[in-house]
Order: structure tokens, then C-alpha cells, then sequence
């Protein structure tokens, strides 16, 4: 990739923390994720490991600690490329008694009060749609739907519409482009303002590798720059407030 074709983007979905889930295994992986995210043009990256409800808050957030520790110590005895400035997060799975975690908040994005939230893979009811509204109400976090297009052909397509009409950001997976089905129905959920924010959910450098050119070249070459910019610009808000700064959604959340 020539340094003139790199477009500068956020990356908000991504596994790769060493040992935390089914993402990179070593540090050594982690470095070399991280460096492919930055040669494509990743300047920031969040990890959002899988958080499900056999663990407690705390002993998921004991093992990012430890892991996070042992990336940090492999970033001591490196030299070479550079690599994405990083905060830190959790993938969290929908579940109604969800809502009951005093220490929620906690799994959001770094500092800020966006939770990225993966909804079930099993037929969603009425009460899933209000239990994220209870999330987002009981403890002022702002979900974010991971990887809205999977959830077609598990969810009812009417409420799928009600997810995507709520005033949540909804994240598609760059992976979508670069396949033609998949491909044309996330242009057609781009063209009709249902997604706010792209990510990766990049899990290695193999099987799942860093591809978030695939939706930055999918969406110029289809002439949806403008779509495109303001997506990024969404990313880049999230995680600026991640790394202490403020967004408008958050603050209009407050008003």
C-alpha cells in the first residue's frame, strides 16, 4: 500500500490482547496485529475482548490487567514499526440480568461511557430491545451494536429496523467488503444512514486479520467518500473520549 493511498482511521472493535479470548495467543502475535493495523493506516485501537456472564466483572478485568501487562513488557524488549496508540475495553454480551452489574461501567471504552455490546445469537423479543434501552438509561452508557449484520436471519428484521432507528451507533465489520453480497447490503445500510461506526473485529493476522482498508477503498471506490468521512470522524470521536476527552453524543447524553 503506497503512504499517498493510506487513510487515517480509528479502530474500535479488535481482539488483541494476548490470551484473553479467541484473538492473538502471544504478545509476539499481538505486536504483529498491531503492526499491520498501523501499516494500513490505524492510529488508534481499542481492545474489546469477550466478556460473557460466567465471569465476574472483576476477574475479567483482572485478566486484562495481567494481559495488558504482558503486551506492555513485550513493547519494552521491541524496536522495529510503530504501532496504534491503544485503550481499552470489552465485547460485551447482551443478557437481560445484564443490567444488574454494578461495575458495568467499568467495561467501557477507556474513560469514556461507550459499551460496545454484542446482542444474542438467539431470536430476539420485545424485552431485548428494551433491556438496551435499560443499559443505556439505568447506567448512562451509550451502546454500541457490535457487527450489526450479524444478527440477519437470527433477529426478526423488524427489530433489527428498531435497533438501527435507535439513537445507538451501530458498528459494521469491515469484512463485509470485499464480498459481494455482503458487501452490497452493508453499502445499502451505509447509503441509508444505519451505520455510524466501522471496526475490524480483527482476531489475528491469519484467519481474521486487520481489514479495515477493504471498507475505506469498498466505500470510495462505490463514490460514498462523504458516507466514509463521517464514519471515521465517529470512530475518532469515540475514541478521543475513550482516552479522556469528551463527545457530543456523551454530552448531549447528560443534557
Amino acid at each position: 500500500m503506497r503512504v499517498e493511498d493510506i487513510t487515517e482511521f480509528y479502530d474500535l472493535h479488535c481482539h488483541f490482547l494476548p490470551g484473553m479470548d479467541d484473538g492473538c495467543q502471544t504478545p509476539e502475535e499481538t505486536l504483529k496485529l498491531l503492526e499491520e493495523q498501523y501499516r494500513q493506516g490505524c492510529r488508534g485501537v481499542a481492545a474489546t475482548p469477550h466478556y460473557y456472564a460466567r465471569e465476574s466483572i472483576q476477574s475479567f478485568l483482572d485478566r486484562r490487567e495481567n494481559a495488558a501487562a504482558r503486551l506492555v513488557q513485550a513493547l519494552k524488549n521491541r524496536g522495529g514499526a510503530p504501532i496504534p496508540s491503544m485503550t481499552f475495553g470489552a465485547e460485551v454480551a447482551y443478557r437481560e440480568t445484564l443490567v444488574n452489574e454494578r461495575e458495568l461501567e467499568r467495561l467501557c471504552l477507556g474513560k469514556s461511557r461507550y459499551l460496545l455490546l454484542e446482542m444474542p445469537f438467539n431470536p430476539w423479543t420485545e424485552r431485548t430491545l428494551r433491556g438496551v434501552e435499560r443499559l443505556a438509561n439505568t447506567w448512562g452508557i451509550i451502546p454500541i451494536i457490535a457487527h450489526i449484520e450479524r444478527y440477519a436471519g437470527i433477529a426478526e428484521e423488524a427489530y433489527l429496523e428498531e435497533l438501527m432507528d435507535s439513537d445507538f451507533p451501530i458498528q459494521l465489520n469491515a469484512g463485509n467488503f470485499g464480498r459481494h453480497k455482503s458487501e452490497r447490503n452493508a453499502l445499502r445500510l451505509i447509503r441509508g444512514g444505519r451505520i455510524q461506526v466501522l471496526g475490524t473485529d480483527s482476531h489475528n493476522t491469519d484467519r481474521r486479520p486487520p481489514n479495515m482498508n477493504l471498507a475505506i477503498q469498498g466505500l470510495k471506490r462505490h463514490g460514498m467518500a462523504e458516507e466514509l468521512e463521517e464514519i471515521l470522524q465517529t470512530n475518532a470521536e469515540i475514541f478521543r473520549s475513550a482516552r479522556g476527552g469528551r463527545s457530543r453524543a456523551e454530552e448531549s447524553a447528560e443534557l
